[in-house]
């Protein structure tokens, strides 16, 4: 799953690639957390804008439940399926730029909290979900975790490549093929758990808390 992640100065990062027609100001966020206002990709008029989302979505049908819990993830291999974003998925596509992601590996000593990047830092994208009602809101896609990441979580966010943009909006295609072309590189590692509390937001949650690096 993916249930925080880090998003700094998305649009500096990305403005090789988008247009910013609402002046997106640049931020930084080391603990983005679901209800977060949080900036997205949007494709309109076949360009890329960005755009700042509400992370969690409310499918029309769960408008005004009060114990309904936002969707923060949508499971890739059901989501043509599921009511709440088989409509979604044809039609509104979206794209969450971030640094990196945390994931939470369970152990006899509790649940150890690691960061998930790549390696040269490089810009993450995932891909998700959007839909605006009253709010605009998103979600991540996320599927079956690969390689060295099964050992932290079983599930991860769907990441793209910036060459698999044209892919994933095109809507004849079913999305759950980019899985097997994906060529993302990520190292992860075992931070504090400072990380477990969202009310703490500052650059070391990033920092490795023992020297236990690894590449996948």
């Amino acid at each position: 799953m993916c249930g925080r992640y880090v998003t700094t100065n998305a649009f500096s990062k990305s403005k090789h690639l988008v247009d910013n027609p609402d002046n997106v100001i640049d931020a930084e966020n080391f603990n983005a957390y679901p209800t977060c206002i949080l900036p997205v990709l949007l494709h309109r008029n076949k360009k890329l804008i960005i755009q700042n989302l509400i992370w969690g979505l409310v499918p029309k049908w769960a408008e005004g439940k009060e114990d309904f819990r936002p969707l923060n993830n949508a499971r890739l291999e059901s989501v043509d399926e599921k009511p709440s974003f088989k409509s979604l998925v044809k039609k509104h596509r979206c794209i969450i730029p971030a640094d990196g992601y945390y994931e939470w590996q369970q152990t006899d000593q509790g649940k150890q909290p690691f960061f998930i990047k790549c390696p040269d830092d490089k810009q993450l994208y995932f891909g998700g979900l959007h839909q605006k009602n009253k709010d605009h809101e998103f979600t991540i896609l996320t599927h079956e975790s690969e390689g060295d990441l099964k050992s932290i979580h079983h599930r991860m966010p769907l990441m793209l490549d910036e060459s698999q943009f044209d892919q994933f909006f095109d809507y004849d295609r079913n999305i759950s093929s980019l899985t097997k072309e994906q060529s993302i590189d990520t190292t992860f590692y075992q931070i504090s758990k400072s990380v477990n509390s969202p009310k703490n937001n500052e650059v070391n949650l990033t920092k490795p808390f023992k020297n236990t690096i690894i590449d996948e």
